[in-house]
């Protein structure tokens, strides 16, 4: 699976470390597997374990 841009990836999920990236197009208010970052980092440089890994 490639890499999404950084430009179309949502906004509230550009601040979560899971992998379930949705579109820009797309409008979340809010998402249940929101998980955001412990820290101020623009590259996630660490692999997240994710329950639901195809």
């Amino acid at each position: 699976m490639s890499e999404k841009n950084q430009s179309e990836i949502n906004k509230l999920c550009q601040r979560c470390i899971r992998k379930c990236k949705q579109p820009d197009s797309i409008i979340m208010l809010d998402c249940p597997r929101f998980q955001p970052r412990p820290f101020k980092s623009e590259v996630l440089k660490f692999e997240q374990m994710d329950l639901f890994d195809e």
